[in-house]
Formats: C-alpha cells, sequence, structure tokens
C-alpha cells in the first residue's frame, strides 16, 4: 500500500489522485457511502483508468454498526487480492459490493422486531407489533375442526403458537390486543418525526389515510418477518403464495366492501405507485399486493432506494453539478441560501423560473445552497428525454414527484440541453405536467423564456433575477488559478475572465484539468501557462465540424508589411484586449446595441500575407481560430446553410476563438438581380451572414483576393480594412531573409538583393520557392545554394504560367 495523501480526499479529487499514480502500478479503491451516490462514480472510475479495481461498501442504513460477522480487514485484504487479480477484465467483474446494515439487539433471534429492539425508529417497532396482533387475530379465528388443514399443511394451531413464541407476551384477550396495537400505532405516527422515520414521512408527504396506511403496512409485512409469509399463506389457504392480496388486506381491517370503496376514492396507493403493478390502479382482490420495490427498500431504511428506481435514473444526475466550489463570496452565499429557501418552502408557487444564458452559474448557486443546508438535490435533465415514449415519462414524473414528495430533498430541472423540436416539447410538456400534478415546487433551469413559459401551462410561477454578476466570473477565474496552484492578480483574472468566455463549470473543469497535466517545460510561469492552456482547451470544447479548429504558428512579428498596416494590425488587437474597459468601464455598450464585436477585412494579392496576419492577430491574444469551412457551412437545402452559419457563430462566442473567413467574396458577393429561386435565396443567405456578424461581439476576419467583389452593405459594417500591398523589393527581401534560416544556405547579401530585385512575387511563393530548394538541398546532401534556388523559381514561373528567367549572379554583385 503507498499512502497518497495525508489528509482526508473528497470524492471529487479522487480522479486527479488516481491520475498521479504510475499507470503502470495496479490500484485497488475502497468506495463507502450510499448505493445512489457510489454506482455512477465507480462506473466512471472503472472507465477512466483500466488497471483500478473497486471494493463498495454500500450504507443502507443511517445507522452503520460494525459487527463480528460483518467485513473486516482480513476479509476486505482478501477481497481486494482477488479483485486485482481480476485486473485485465471487463469493468463489471472489477468491481465487488458489500453492504452495511444496521444490527439491531434482536435481529439474530426468532422474535419479530419489538419497540425496544428498535428504539431509533419508534413507529416501525409499532408497525410490526400491530401487524403481528391483526394477523395472529386472523389466523387463530380460522376453524381448524372437521379435519380441515388451512394452507393443506401447516394448522392454524400450529401457526398461534409460532406467534405465540415472543418472550413476553401477555394472555389479553386477542381482539383487545388488536385495538391496543392500534391505538399505539396511530399514537407513534402522531409523534413520529417525518425527517427521521420514512414511515411517518410516506404517511404525510403522500397524504394516506388511516385505511391507506394499514394496507401499506400489511403489504410491508412479507419484506419484515418470514413468518409472516407464512401466516398470509394459511389465511389465503396456499402456502405456495406468500404475500397478502388485496381482498385480504380489506378483510382484515373491517368490512371488505367499504375499504375497497375508500381505498379507491382517495386513489393514492395508486397514484402515487406505492404497489407493483403496471396498470397503475389497484389491483383486483385475489392478485399479489406487493408494494413497489424501491418503496418497500426505503421505507426498510435504504436511503438511496428511490434514486436507484430505474424509471427515474434515465432522467436523474446523480454527480453535483460543478461550479460551487468557486463560489467564495458572501453575497454567492446568501443568493444560494435565498434560492435554496424559496425553493423549499410552501405555498401556491410551483415553478421558480431561473432563466438566462449563465445556466452553469444557477446550477452552481443551486449546489452552494444545498451545501449550505447539508441536503441533496434532485437534479433532472430534460434532455435525456429525448426518444423516450410517452407513457414512460409520465411515469417517470410521477415517481420523481413522488421521490421529491417523500425525501423533502429540493428538485431542480435543467431544461437548457433540451432539443427544440416539436416532438422533444411534446415530451418535456407531458412530464412537467404530470410533475405539476404532484403538488411538489421545482426549480426549473432554462435559455428560453417564451418556450418554458408555454409548455409549463397555467400553473403558478415565479422568474428569478439574473442569476451571477459579471464580477462573480473574475472571482471564480481567480479561485480556480489558485486551485490550479498558479496565483494571479485581479486583473490577470479580468483579462482571463474576458479572453476565454467559461462559466464558473467550465472554470472549475479547467481547475481539474490543469492539475492533471504536467508542467511544460522551459516556461517563465508554468503553472500559469498551465492554467491558461486548460482554459483555452475547455473553452474549444465541443465546437462543431462546420469549422476547422487551429492554433495559431505565426505571431505579428512573421508578417512583412507597410509600417502604416502593421499599426493597423496592432488595433484591431488593442480593440479585443481593452473592449471590457470601453464597453464595460466606460460605458460605451450602452450606446452600441449591434456591432460590439470587431470586424476586420484583410484584402490584397494571393500571398500577400493576410492568413498568417490573421493568425498573428489570433497568437498575440492567445486565442484559436475557428476557420469557417464552405463546403461543410453551404448547403443546398433551404435554411440549412443559415442554420450552419449560426452554429459556427454560437460555437466562436463560446469558446472566445477568432472566425477566419478565406475568400469571403464566395459567400459575400453583391447581391444579383432575382431571377429565379436560387438567387433569391442565395440573397437571403448573404443577408442573414451579414446581419450575423453584426450581432457577434468577438473576433471576425475576413480575407478577400477581390474587394470589388464584395456587397457595400458588408463593407458599412466593418470596423477594419486593412490592404495587403504586392510586397517591394526592400520588402521582398527581407520575406527572403525571413524563409531562408540563417544556417540552411551559403547566399550572401548580394544574392539576396538580386532575388529581391528579379523575382517579382509574393511572400506565399517565395516561402514555396524556398520550400521546394530545401528539398532539392537535401536530396544533394548540400546546403541551399544559388542554384538550387534558381531552378524552384522557374519551377513556380511553369508553375504560374511565366516564362522562365536567367539569373547572373555577377550581376548582383555589380550592382551591391
Amino acid at each position: 500500500m503507498i499512502l497518497v495523501e495525508r489528509r482526508v480526499v473528497a470524492v471529487t479529487e479522487v480522479g486527479v489522485v488516481l491520475r498521479s499514480i504510475p499507470s503502470s502500478l495496479q490500484c485497488a479503491l475502497v468506495v463507502v457511502g450510499c448505493q445512489g451516490d457510489t454506482e455512477e462514480l465507480a462506473e466512471q472510475w472503472l472507465a477512466d483508468r483500466p488497471n483500478v479495481v473497486i471494493l463498495r461498501l454500500d450504507i443502507v442504513d443511517d445507522i452503520i454498526q460494525f459487527a463480528l460477522g460483518d467485513i473486516g480487514l482480513e476479509s476486505l485484504l482478501t477481497a481486494l487480492k482477488e479483485l486485482v487479480s481480476r485486473v485485465d477484465g471487463q469493468p463489471q467483474d472489477r468491481v465487488l459490493r458489500h453492504q452495511i446494515r444496521h444490527l439491531s439487539a434482536g435481529s439474530e433471534s426468532n422474535t419479530a422486531p419489538t419497540e425496544e429492539a428498535r428504539p431509533d425508529r419508534p413507529l416501525l417497532s409499532a408497525a410490526v407489533n400491530w401487524i403481528h396482533a391483526v394477523l395472529r387475530n386472523a389466523v387463530e379465528q380460522l376453524s381448524s375442526g372437521n379435519g380441515d388443514l388451512p394452507g393443506l399443511t401447516v394448522t392454524a394451531a400450529t401457526v398461534v403458537q409460532l406467534l405465540d413464541a415472543r418472550a413476553g407476551r401477555s394472555a389479553m384477550d386477542v381482539a383487545s390486543e388488536v385495538e391496543v396495537a392500534d391505538s399505539v400505532l396511530t399514537q407513534a405516527l402522531t409523534a413520529a418525526d417525518s425527517q427521521a422515520d420514512p414511515l411517518a414521512a410516506a404517511a404525510r408527504a403522500l397524504s394516506l389515510t388511516d385505511i391507506e396506511f394499514r394496507v401499506l403496512l400489511l403489504a410491508l409485512a412479507p419484506e419484515l418477518d418470514a413468518r409472516y409469509q407464512r401466516c398470509l399463506g394459511v389465511l389465503l389457504d396456499d402456502l405456495g403464495r406468500r404475500v397478502a392480496t388485496l381482498g385480504l388486506c380489506a378483510t382484515l381491517l373491517g368490512a371488505p366492501t367499504h375499504v375497497r370503496c375508500d381505498l379507491a376514492h382517495t386513489g393514492n396507493l395508486a397514484r402515487w405507485r406505492l404497489l407493483d403493478n403496471r396498470t397503475g390502479d389497484l389491483p383486483a382482490s385475489d392478485e399479489p399486493l406487493r408494494l413497489d420495490p424501491p418503496v418497500a427498500d426505503w421505507l426498510l431504511g435504504n436511503c438511496g432506494a428511490l434514486d436507484l428506481d430505474l424509471r427515474t435514473r434515465r432522467v436523474m444526475q446523480s454527480v453535483a453539478w460543478p461550479g460551487a466550489t468557486l463560489l467564495t463570496r458572501q453575497q454567492e452565499r446568501i443568493s444560494a441560501a435565498r434560492l435554496v429557501a424559496k425553493l423549499r418552502g410552501s405555498g401556491a408557487l410551483q415553478w421558480i423560473l431561473l432563466g438566462g444564458q449563465d445556466s452553469a452559474g444557477w446550477r452552481a448557486l443551486l449546489e452552494l445552497g444545498v451545501q449550505l443546508v447539508q441536503s441533496r438535490p434532485l437534479r433532472v435533465e430534460l434532455a435525456r428525454l429525448a426518444g423516450v415514449d410517452v407513457i414512460d415519462i409520465e411515469e417517470c414524473a410521477l415517481r420523481v414527484g413522488r421521490m421529491a414528495r417523500l425525501t423533502g430533498r429540493p428538485l431542480v430541472i435543467d431544461a437548457t440541453g433540451a432539443d427544440d423540436t416539436a416532438q422533444a416539447d411534446d415530451g418535456i410538456r407531458v412530464f412537467l405536467a404530470t410533475l405539476a400534478g404532484t403538488e411538489c415546487r421545482a426549480a426549473v433551469i432554462y435559455q428560453d423564456e417564451a418556450r418554458i413559459i408555454g409548455l409549463l401551462g397555467s400553473t403558478a410561477f415565479e422568474i428569478e433575477d439574473a442569476t451571477l454578476q459579471a464580477s462573480a466570473r473574475i472571482c471564480g477565474a481567480r479561485a480556480a488559478a489558485t486551485g490550479a496552484g498558479a496565483a494571479i492578480t485581479e486583473e490577470t483574472a479580468h483579462a482571463i475572465a474576458h479572453q476565454y468566455p467559461l462559466q464558473v463549470d467550465g472554470l472549475e473543469r479547467a481547475m481539474r484539468l490543469a492539475c492533471s497535466w504536467p508542467l511544460p517545460p522551459q516556461a517563465e510561469h508554468p503553472r500559469y501557462e498551465r492554467f491558461v492552456a486548460a482554459c483555452k482547451h475547455m473553452a474549444a470544447e465541443g465546437v462543431s465540424r462546420l469549422a476547422e479548429r487551429i492554433e495559431p504558428i505565426f505571431n505579428l512579428d512573421s508578417v512583412i508589411l507597410p509600417a502604416d498596416r502593421k499599426q493597423q494590425l496592432t488595433e484591431i488587437v488593442d480593440s479585443i484586449r481593452l473592449g471590457s474597459k470601453v464597453l464595460d468601464g466606460w460605458k460605451f455598450r450602452e450606446h452600441l446595441p449591434y456591432g460590439r464585436g470587431v470586424t476586420a477585412l484583410f484584402h490584397g494579392p494571393s500571398g500577400t500575407g493576410k492568413t498568417m496576419a490573421a493568425m498573428g492577430v489570433a497568437r498575440s491574444l492567445d486565442i484559436q481560430i475557428l476557420r469557417l469551412d464552405f463546403s461543410r457551412v453551404v448547403s443546398k437545402y433551404i435554411g440549412d446553410t443559415e442554420k450552419n452559419i449560426d452554429r459556427v457563430f454560437n460555437d466562436a462566442q463560446k469558446s472566445g476563438c477568432a472566425i477566419l473567413i478565406d475568400e469571403a467574396d464566395a459567400l459575400l458577393g453583391k447581391r444579383s438581380e432575382v431571377k429565379d429561386a436560387h438567387d433569391r435565396y442565395a440573397n437571403i443567405e448573404v443577408a442573414y451572414l451579414l446581419q450575423r456578424m453584426e450581432a457577434y461581439e468577438g473576433l471576425a476576419i475576413l480575407t478577400t483576393n477581390l474587394r470589388q467583389n464584395l456587397d457595400a452593405a458588408f463593407l458599412r459594417r466593418l470596423r477594419f480594412i486593412v490592404d495587403f500591398p504586392r510586397p517591394d523589393a526592400a520588402t521582398r527581401e527581407e520575406i527572403w531573409r525571413r524563409c531562408l534560416p540563417e544556417q540552411s544556405h551559403t547566399l550572401d547579401a548580394a544574392a539576396f538583393r538580386l532575388l529581391a530585385r528579379k523575382i517579382e512575387l509574393t511572400g506565399g511563393h517565395i516561402r514555396q520557392i524556398t520550400l521546394r530548394a530545401a528539398f532539392l538541398a537535401a536530396a544533394a546532401d548540400k546546403p541551399i545554394g544559388f542554384g538550387h534556388l534558381i531552378y524552384a523559381t522557374n519551377a513556380e514561373f511553369a508553375k504560374l504560367g511565366m516564362p522562365a528567367i536567367e539569373f547572373d549572379l555577377s550581376e548582383g554583385r555589380r550592382v551591391a
């Protein structure tokens, strides 16, 4: 064994700890907790690391008592050794589960649990005594004369003797004992705490009547003691049946007709799916009366049983939403506490609507709020309803509402990821309507206010104000950097928050990602640079394939332009860096409803460095580029092109990338006269792109060789227009020197001047010539010489359809 940390390791840090252990070592992980909390985490760790095995110790009671018969260190180590031997197996073969249950004082005896044996749950003890008295009274009243054998194999006297085997049983009249047990049960239910006893919580949260509560107990009886199963078999005259029927329960509780009518009138047993039947109605009189398995398990003390309901797990998010750890300010704690208090309050209010674009901020606030009250939320993600049948959606919603009422846990519904289609809306509408029928309060996180209000119907709702302030993202960036080991200033945090538009959950993921990466070698500030790289990686996550993501490799120093053009590139960089100061600090945003972003056009002949300059601008800002791919964006189907354009701009906005549109005249040409449907829709696409660029708040760079072909309306929306001229002789000489590394050639100053004077090509062509000459020299195992460049130049001229030229190096020296 290896001591990894000299402290308690939080669950959220286990992944980081596992990654710190060399991959060559086999690891064993012991996870203790409620089954619903550990199952998904264990699956994730098994998938992330193939050489780890997991021993899960599932807690199924509030009170844990380790006894001699329970798992010990020796058996634990033996189990771990067995697991390690399976390290190359499938994930399901690398997990071993063991349940830790509460051991009561009387659990080893043959008697039924009594009130003295379960001091922690007096209501359960009273319920067991009531069940015992009712069943004993019913069995004792069975006639055993005339040679009858009730149940065919066991006589009534045998069952009575079995039930009378309890120590300390009084000789009171059986009927009187039932009345006393019933009275004690009523008193215990009245005095029970709903927070501590699931039986009391079920009775009150689901508004069960006295008859319904007692039917619930009789249905629970087979789960409490095997002797009750035999009793029910005798009463049903069939020992092969170990579960009560509705007809038997009605007989035991009074007049069967009246009991059945009362149950049908109130309908709570069927409404809340407390009984295990597919129809959702009361079963027939002779059908088995079984409790829904998750409910039965929860009533007996397994706190995580409802979370394991297969009909609700499809929409439930068991792992906490990230971001809460970065909300460290007092004002966020106050907002979180107020929000959760409203969510757990009472009254006619049904829905609390949490809207806006910062959905991660709402999730983080709710997670912080439930942490403050030491609770766990019920997280529902409506995106998981995609493709689910309407009947299953209704059943799922009802069970989610039942769980919320039984546990009292705050219910949060995340609707942000749901598809915006008519079919998806139908499913969400059914889910919300069914959930509204359960009368439980829920918070709904959304982005489209009109859509969610339409889906909610007429139920009462309240819209909360804006979530986290802009300063919260700055504080979150600083807290995330600190968590990644990088101490940064307030100004640096502001720059990171502005440059990488991550929400608070993205910042926390970037922090975790940075902690898992090695420090970059030869970096001046390695921890800071590692954190910034993680932010950049998280910002670009989820970018669609409609655009090509490019990491800039050139800087502005590599771009050779006249001084005035170079100054314009610097202004573009400053417009992005200082955008927050001018727009927010100096309040210019209020005067710019549109055009808050920076749009620049680079125009000039091919090879003059337009794309290189775009990369230099992006690298100066330390951001990536999304290059628009026309083959993927333009579609032959009406409306698809606009959707694709919108997707690319949204991706760029969320990731903080710059948009690069090469050869922009192909998409933004002058709108033509409408002669057919093709012309009309082509003009619509151009108009939509113009509108989308005007509303865009990031950096967009367009390049073209033919400025005159661009639509005049488009030029009006540009903030910068940079002309890239053909290079003159002095500029060409500098380009030649840049393209030929110092130790790769044998050229002197005269040769460079001759090349610059004779070859009137742009930088792109010069780069192709030097690259071709380099391969020729490498094949001859010599440095690049003048002859290699002459050959490569004439080959480039031939490619361009130009005649070859002769070079006289001595002429160049004479001129020099």
